[in-house]
This record gives C-alpha cells, structure tokens and sequence, in this order.
C-alpha cells in the first residue's frame, strides 16, 4: 500500500500552519474557503472531527500573501 502523498489536515494543524485559530479555521471551512470532511471517529458515538483539504489551505496561504502584498504601501 503506498503512502498518501497529501494527507488530510486537521482543524488545529490547518490553524497552526495557517498561524491562526482553530474557530477561525471552522470559520473559513462554512464560508467555502477551505474545503474538507467531517469524519466519524472509531469507538466514539457522536464524535467527530473535521479534515481539512491540504491543496485549500495552499490556496488559502497564497490568497492570504496576495491580499497582505497589496495591502502595503508602495513608494
């Protein structure tokens, strides 16, 4: 069995790499601008815990470097 190349995020790693909350993460997740899965967790009746699309939050991460470049004053 090979190895998944871009394994599924969860929310508080999104939030660590995206150096932001895990609220904010389930926040963008709603609005459409991270796109993901809720997953059942195994043994655990009505939990679970949503995954997150690694290639969106790349595009969120490069979304947010475009916004935060036009946003600095140019001389």
């Amino acid at each position: 069995m090979h190895a998944r190349r871009n394994p599924w995020l969860s929310v508080q790693l999104t939030a660590a790499s995206l150096d932001t909350t895990s609220a904010e993460v389930c926040r963008l997740l709603s609005i459409g601008r991270l796109s993901g899965t809720k997953q059942k967790q195994p043994g655990r009746p009505g939990k679970a815990q949503w995954l997150v699309n690694p290639n969106s939050v790349t595009r969120e991460k490069r979304l947010r470097a475009r916004r935060a470049a036009s946003a600095r004053p140019r001389n």
